[in-house]
């Protein structure tokens, strides 16, 4: 077998239209922006925020407190304990015995409006200095 010396080319999209006679094989290759960056979740600062949610209630009643014990729930580092209405308004009582949490937070309802402006609330708790 008779060995070529093979030319490789790197041609943009433009120049390879010019060039497709001449090649032996062409192939394109997509190169993908910055991808964004993960939210890094730090259960310290979770836990601080649950801990002023407990003694501030207005904070208590925020959606993002509400989707912190959410998550913290399905980690099972929090138990959702008890369920109840209190004048139409749904809430749930969380707790974890070891670190002396019990919290009841308001279950917020959340329209297609107001998903936006929760993701900017939890990407500004996860991006700080907090």
């Amino acid at each position: 077998m008779h060995e070529e010396n093979w030319d490789r080319q790197n041609l943009c999209s433009k120049c390879l239209e010019e060039n497709t006679e001449e090649a032996l094989a062409t192939w394109k290759i997509h190169i993908s922006k910055k991808k964004s960056k993960k939210v890094v979740l730090s259960e310290s600062a979770i836990w601080q925020f649950i801990k002023k949610a407990m003694v501030d209630e207005s904070i208590a009643e925020k959606p993002l407190t509400f989707i912190l014990c959410l998550m913290m729930a399905r980690k099972r580092k929090l138990r959702m304990v008890k369920s109840s209405k209190v004048k139409g308004q749904e809430i749930q009582n969380f707790v974890n015995i070891s670190r002396k949490i019990d919290i009841k937070v308001k279950v917020p309802m959340i329209g297609p409006a107001d998903f936006s402006k929760l993701q900017k609330e939890i990407d500004t708790f996860f991006s700080g200095d907090e």
